[in-house]
């Protein structure tokens, strides 16, 4: 694998005070990108237009994080790509790490799952919420991780298929490993920064109890 088959995917949602910032940061280390507007109400998409270089997959309605990243990655693959690094649009993500994952993925391997190390600064209920995600999916998956939140991920085409979440909202992340955990998949793990510039934004409690709740039903689920 080559650095022009590797594309990053940025889902994004009503991010119009943040996209400019986060897209200029990443174009300044990375030139292929792909971004999907997943139908923001505000003006994210007119601003994603004035930004040169990157290609804008603009969805009419609301489908949830999940969804839309299934929908850049499709037109990664569109454009030639062999692999993709799934960032969020929040600035909250380093675009110094998408060098490393370029790194790992040329060195033959399919998934590469960023971890933040649970410092003090991470708002409570994210980190007590991880620490009981964390001990679930040790016991019904066998997936030892100290962070399963983190959306900062590389997958290769091949294990782009082979994985196949259906989660449309904020549970992909946890369900890609699941399904990693079932199929025993490889993967490579990176340490990346902890960033919250609003530590309560979008992921709220009831998002992670839903998705503490739904770990049985994947446990179970045929794949």
């Amino acid at each position: 694998m080559k650095s022009r088959d590797i594309f990053v995917v940025v889902p994004v949602f009503n991010e119009a005070r943040n996209i400019r910032r986060s897209i200029g940061a990443i174009r300044d280390v990375w030139p292929r990108i792909v971004v999907v507007d997943d139908g923001s109400s505000d003006n994210t998409f007119e601003i994603l237009e004035e930004i040169d270089g990157i290609q804008i997959v603009k969805l009419e309605d609301n489908r949830g994080k999940g969804a839309a990243m299934k929908v850049g990655a499709k037109e990664a693959w569109k454009l030639g790509a062999k692999a993709v690094i799934f960032m969020d649009g929040d600035n909250q993500h380093n675009p110094k790490h998408i060098g490393e994952f370029v790194r790992v993925l040329k060195r033959g391997h399919d998934v590469v799952i960023g971890v933040r190390l649970l410092k003090t600064d991470i708002p409570w209920h994210r980190k007590v919420g991880n620490r009981l995600m964390s001990s679930l999916m040790r016991l019904l998956f066998r997936i030892d991780l100290p962070d399963m939140m983190c959306g900062y991920r590389a997958l290769s085409k091949n294990a782009f298929k082979q994985i196949g979440w259906t989660s449309s909202n904020y549970g992909v992340e946890v369900e890609i490993l699941t399904i990693i955990g079932r199929k025993n998949l490889p993967f490579k793990t990176l340490i990346v920064d902890t960033i919250y510039h609003d530590r309560y934004k979008g992921f709220s409690i009831w998002d992670g109890l839903g998705i503490l709740l739904s770990l049985p039903y994947y446990r179970l689920k045929r794949i």
